[in-house]
């Protein structure tokens, strides 16, 4: 219930069954997703390439501005 910051008892007394079975199903998908990204697998598409690799691959193309603190 602290997922969606909401009190039980208000979850039982507004929510619909399909609802909160729904709202279960996206909590999983999500946590998947965390799980998935923190162990650095990602979608199937996604492309990991070093520090050194992407700068390379950017070139000049990468501008550095200083911010005056």
């Amino acid at each position: 219930m602290s997922e969606w910051h909401l009190d039980p008892v208000y979850i039982s007394e507004h929510w619909t069954d399909e609802m909160f079975g729904v709202m279960v199903e996206k909590l999983v998908e999500r946590k998947q997703r965390i799980n998935e990204a923190m162990s650095g697998k990602g979608h199937s598409g996604d492309r990991v390439v070093s520090d050194k690799a992407l700068f390379q691959q950017l070139g000049n193309k990468l501008k550095v501005v200083k911010r005056g603190d």
